[in-house]
């Protein structure tokens, strides 16, 4: 039996890291995987990018989630990595097995540790580093969904060429398991997650400035899924829109993303957040209840920690279940918002 196609349409070569020194200022490559397990207790947020105008470096960020109140590890670091380990940082790598399909997901290093309660009283400061790897296998279990493409269907708002952070970017849904170091303790980690990849300037003021958003990805134990994507600039206006719901047999629909949770404080857990969505065949309103959370300042290029200096622009990370039809999910979702200075009401561009 021929096994389903994955890519949307997508050439397999975009899977892969680019080789050839691109032309236009501020070019970049991005990849993230984010994922938990909530038998273990952890959720993670690892991403690969170059460097704007300096495509050859590599910034790697690792943010791990620790069990109960342990805290968080975080690890940031810069590497001229050669052509034949990339997309890879210092510590950090991201092997593609097989395209839309098969990844392996690598980390050896040193993360700092922060207490829960420094991550709250403002930017985290230095602190003592823990030994930590990370090694998993990823199982990528859902078709890909296109923002360009989604943005574009019937269901869809904006554009993908007004972007400040991309021109190019996908995501897809999967499943993993392997092993997680953190000093002397080793986890084992079956969980599931979202990853994304991304291509095209980012920063210099090259398109529409960034006033918020919102990504939600979650799978289900069925192998449902859904993914929901929203951005908008400082004046409230949805410049990036869409989603997708997948079947459990994996067939793919567009989704129109209805209500869905902006960030309007800072909250470790707790929060029920309206999720809701359609598509042509259905329509559904969840909520997803955090059950862990991690804070970044936007403007201080993601440290950890509060900053409600000038605007307050943050940008948090959450894991939580879902429940769906009485299926229980683990979603991941992020938001973005200036807490100080929030936009208006979000609308729809015009036209």
């Amino acid at each position: 039996m021929t096994a389903q196609d994955l890519s949307s349409g997508l050439t397999t070569q975009i899977e892969y890291a680019t080789q050839t020194a691109p032309t236009e200022p501020f070019w970049t490559e991005n990849l993230l995987f984010a994922g938990s397990d909530p038998v273990a207790d952890i959720g993670f947020w690892l991403h690969l990018g170059t460097v704007p105008n300096d495509w050859s470096m590599w910034e790697d960020r690792v943010i791990l989630r620790l069990p109960g109140d342990q805290g968080v590890l975080s690890m940031w670091a810069y590497h001229r990595t050669a052509p034949e380990r990339r997309p890879a940082g210092s510590n950090l790598a991201f092997e593609c097995l097989e395209p839309f399909r098969r990844w392996r997901v690598t980390f050896d290093g040193f993360a700092q540790h922060i207490a829960n309660a420094d991550m709250a009283a403002g930017l985290a400061p230095d602190g003592p580093r823990k030994r930590l790897t990370i090694d998993l296998e990823v199982t990528c279990v859902t078709p890909v969904w296109d923002a360009q493409t989604s943005a574009k269907s019937a269901s869809g708002k904006g554009d993908m060429n007004s972007q400040s952070w991309a021109k190019e970017h996908y995501e897809q849904m999967w499943r993993a398991k392997g092993k997680v170091r953190v000093g002397e303790q080793e986890i084992a980690f079956d969980g599931t997650g979202w990853r994304d990849h991304s291509r095209g300037p980012r920063g210099g003021a090259t398109a529409d400035p960034w006033g918020g958003h919102v990504i939600l990805g979650c799978l289900f134990p069925s192998g449902r899924a859904v993914i929901l994507s929203r951005y908008w600039r400082p004046d409230g206006v949805i410049n990036l829109e869409g989603g997708c719901v997948i079947d459990a047999d994996g067939t793919f629909h567009h989704a129109r993303f209805g209500e869905g949770p902006r960030l309007t404080g800072l909250e470790l857990s707790g929060e029920h957040l309206p999720v809701e969505f359609s598509w042509p065949g259905g329509s559904a309103a969840l909520t997803l209840t955090t059950r862990t959370s991690i804070w970044t300042a936007m403007a201080k290029q993601l440290a950890i920690g509060k900053d409600l200096s000038g605007t307050g622009l943050m940008y948090v990370l959450n894991f939580g279940p879902m429940t769906w039809d009485g299926e229980v999910g683990q979603a991941y979702i992020e938001r973005s918002d200036p807490l100080n200075n929030p936009p208006p009401a979000l609308r729809a561009p015009a036209g």
